[in-house]
């Protein structure tokens, strides 16, 4: 459930950005814990981070600083690496980087350059969460982000649930620039001469996000100068009323439906003798307790799952979104999840690997690495293979249908989908094993568990590829 409590501000206007942030650090995080400082080199991360850094002389924080190289803006994307670089240095913290293609990563994954960018944050920021045992991931969003994200979920016939906007707390990550503005934030960078990098994308209104931020709340605003503040007031109210009703519709189904797996099965009786909004509640629920959110569900989709619950016929039954399948049997509704889509998968098209570098895919992460032999201590989860020409490229996909390899350790060829099965790769996680093909299509290595016997480095003199593989 999402928590909604803020921290009253402080009157003193002149540090009131200052003590606002320290009040919830504090609130949240005993001294000494480990934090995970989410940091794009803009004005509002970089505000955030001088913040922290200053509250952590009197309350002492081990701070990580984390950077996502989107790789979308060339050298400027690079320039912004290096301003990040360079401040977690000269505050003498330790800093994270990792590069990915977003645009490469939204194509292979069917998602706009948002919906991309945020998910693989997301991914590398609560991996780096996992990794140094951090007590929280801290973001810089602010009041303009939620606005933003309110009016967008509006537009999109978003539930409550998309009303109630941004929180402040969720598990894992906090918020605590959310009630201050853009605004503030830049005046603030500028009162404390803090460098930042500006992100000349963020102008481009093709994007709808940056439509709603530079078209549609300006020209709001000149009906309601207030409206920023208003409507960011407004989600507090509208949080209020998804915690309610996420509380009642988790009472139902604690009360009233049996859950075995990936399957919830409700009675459809009850289910009918409630108020619709309610009914949409338990559907809300249920998805959410199968995805983790119900950020690719709406309103029609909800709507879909009711008609079939109201018409009660046996047999009859529909897939919502992909994502969640609902079948209709002597009385009952039984939801269940698609296991196919449970996350995001490679696919048959290739991903250029970089020699030596890193690559993010859907199930993880890849570090290669150059040797002049096999080291005498290897790598754990890690495959090598011979280099015969400096030239090579290497590309990683998903298994394909048919492929064979011919396995170090083995007679003749082998399937890869029979070689699954003998190493016992589980169905639903053969989709995120990297297949690792040479640049005429030849498989060189299946993930980390064997690679092929053409690729073998003790049959050839020539450099080694250390390719490893760390999964999610």
């Amino acid at each position: 459930m999402k928590s909604t409590k803020r921290i009253k501000q402080p009157e003193n206007t002149s540090s009131i950005l200052e003590n606002t942030v320290e009040s919830i650090i504090k609130h949240y995080c005993e001294e000494h814990a480990t934090l995970i400082v989410a940091v794009s080199g803009g004005a509002d991360s970089m505000a955030l981070l001088a913040i922290l850094k200053k509250i952590s002389i009197n309350h002492p924080l081990k701070l990580v600083v984390a950077h996502l190289n989107h790789q979308l803006r060339g050298r400027a994307s690079d320039l912004d690496e290096r301003l990040v670089c360079n401040t977690a240095k000269r505050y003498g913290l330790n800093y994270e980087v990792e590069r990915i293609n977003i645009a490469a990563y939204g194509k292979l994954q069917k998602l706009t350059l948002e919906e991309a960018g945020r998910q693989a944050r997301r991914s590398f920021f609560f991996r780096l969460s996992e990794q140094y045992g951090a007590a929280f991931v801290i973001t810089a969003h602010h009041r303009d982000d939620n606005v933003e994200t309110m009016l967008f979920n509006l537009i999109r016939g978003s539930s409550v649930k998309g009303l109630s906007g941004i929180s402040m707390i969720i598990p894992g990550m906090i918020r605590p620039l959310l009630d201050f503005s853009k605004e503030e934030l830049l005046d603030y960078c500028k009162r404390k001469h803090i460098p930042f990098r500006e992100d000349l994308t963020n102008k481009d209104t093709k994007h709808t996000r940056n439509y709603i931020r530079h078209i549609l709340i300006p020209a709001i605003e000149k009906l309601n100068p207030s409206f920023r503040n208003n409507f960011h007031e407004k989600s507090f109210y509208f949080s209020e009323i998804d915690e309610m009703l996420t509380f009642l519709g988790l009472d139902f189904i604690k009360q009233f439906c049996q859950i075995s797996g990936n399957e919830i099965s409700c009675p459809i009786t009850p289910l009918k003798g409630l108020f619709p909004t309610m009914q949409k509640s338990i559907i809300q629920a249920i998805y959410e307790m199968f995805h983790g959110s119900t950020e690719q569900l709406s309103h029609d989709q909800i709507q879909n799952f009711l008609d079939l619950i109201q018409k009660e016929r046996t047999g009859s039954e529909k897939v919502l979104g992909n994502r969640l399948s609902l079948t209709i049997s002597y009385g009952k509704a039984h939801f269940q999840k698609e296991k196919s889509y449970d996350k995001p998968h490679l696919t048959e098209e290739t991903i250029p690997l970089p020699l030596p570098g890193s690559l993010s895919y859907p199930g993880g992460k890849i570090i290669t690495r150059i040797h002049q032999k096999v080291p005498k201590k290897t790598k754990k989860n890690a495959v090598y293979v011979s280099l015969k020409n400096p030239d090579n490229q290497f590309y990683i996909r998903g298994v394909k249908d048919g492929d064979r390899f011919h396995p170090t350790g083995m007679q003749g060829s082998k399937k890869v989908q029979d070689f699954f099965v003998d190493k016992k790769v589980r169905r639903e996680d053969r989709k995120n094993v990297p297949i690792i093909v040479d640049d005429e299509g030849r498989i060189v290595a299946v993930g980390k568990y064997r690679i092929d016997k053409g690729a073998d480095p003790k049959l050839f003199e020539s450099p080694v590829i250390e390719i490893q593989i760390l999964e999610e």
